[in-house]
């Protein structure tokens, strides 16, 4: 097997929470959100899990750095600032994301972030943020919480809240809408997690890229069709990719379903994203390209996942996600501050979180 020395790694999506108690502006459901993190955290081998003090803390920008270019082989990362309205700062401030990006300019970028419900002007905020640190896409979510717990739920197809967000995206030129899907907010409703309404979000607006964040973890035969049919639509593997290493036969049996429609082809339509470092990013890095797949299925015929498909997911698919020159992005990952030099560090050992005993 070919090492990770060579391979080119591209992280669709990293984090810097806050999850303390004070950060919770709808604590019923801030709390269920943040037990989703604890037990997964708990399910994490030796050396990786966390104390529950260290995790359930504020995230400095720095650990979420740290994390990816000293103690992983990732080359460059988007980070996603959050407005998940449980959280008084949407769980990961947009002020964070813009330090991310101004501190790594040649191994970060940013994403804009709207809550698409509760702003009152959500267009002329992401006209504000677009202004402000010029980022090449957004970020959305399916639900929103009034402060005394009422939900809303927001879709994608929606003509009067999305569509016009999706308009002034495409007028400002940002290339890649990414919505979180699959995975719900403890007891909010599901309906609004489901992908069904990106296809028409694809096909008004061909100019935008579509994201589905957590694509697989619920719905994989539905997102999997989504992927094969419309030019526009990828899959983000964050949080799904935890299956490799808390449940191995379901993460098979995920991308089965994911790539069933699309086969051999659908491989190009999958980032890679690990969240760093709400996991540690090493751990999935490796536990992903030693992965042994079996032979695939597809509606077209039997097909096998081989060391250039994990290239394409690792790093190649982002770049024609996000519409960045794959060669030029290489370079400019290759002008940042060397990190790692001949070996990663230890698991958290350049991060202020403390490792479980």
């Amino acid at each position: 097997m070919t090492s990770l020395d060579d391979v080119f790694v591209a992280d669709a999506v990293c984090h810097a929470y806050n999850q303390t108690e004070a950060n919770y502006r709808v604590p019923e459901y801030a709390a269920q959100v943040v037990q989703i993190g604890v037990g997964l955290e708990n399910a994490m081998p030796e050396g990786y899990a966390r104390t529950e003090e260290t995790f359930l803390s504020d995230w400095a920008i720095e650990n979420t750095e740290n994390a990816l270019f000293r103690e992983s082989q990732t080359d460059f990362s988007v980070i996603h600032p959050q407005s998940i309205a449980a959280f008084h700062d949407g769980l990961t401030a947009l002020d964070k994301a813009i330090a991310y990006q101004e501190r790594n300019p040649h191994r970060g970028a940013a994403l804009a972030s709207i809550d698409a419900v509760g702003t009152d002007d959500p267009e002329a905020e992401l006209t504000r943020q677009v202004d402000e640190f010029d980022p090449h896409g957004v970020k959305v979510y399916p639900s929103y919480w009034e402060e005394d717990g009422t939900h809303h739920p927001f879709k994608m197809n929606d003509p009067e809240t999305a569509f016009p967000l999706w308009e002034r995206a495409s007028d400002l030129d940002l290339d890649v809408v990414a919505v979180h899907k699959a995975l719900p907010f403890g007891a909010a409703p599901m309906d609004s997690y489901k992908v069904g309404g990106i296809e028409e979000a694809a096909n008004c607006f061909p100019e935008l890229n579509f994201e589905i964040v957590h694509g697989g973890l619920t719905f994989a035969k539905e997102t999997g069709w989504q992927i094969a049919r419309h030019p526009n639509v990828y899959v983000n593997l964050e949080l799904t990719l935890a299956e490799a290493v808390t449940t191995p036969k379901t993460f098979t049996e995920t991308f089965q379903d994911l790539l069933y429609a699309g086969g051999k082809h659908a491989i190009d339509k999958i980032l890679w994203g690990t969240g760093a470092p709400h996991f540690h990013p090493q751990l999935l890095l490796d536990r992903f390209w030693a992965f042994d797949f079996p032979e695939m299925e597809s509606f077209s015929g039997s097909f096998t996942i081989t060391e250039d498909d994990k290239r394409k997911i690792l790093g190649e698919n982002f770049a024609a996600a996000h519409d960045f020159d794959l060669d030029e992005l290489k370079d400019r990952a290759a002008r940042g501050e060397s990190s790692t030099g001949a070996t990663v560090a230890e698991p958290w050992s350049t991060t202020d979180f403390e490792v479980a005993s």
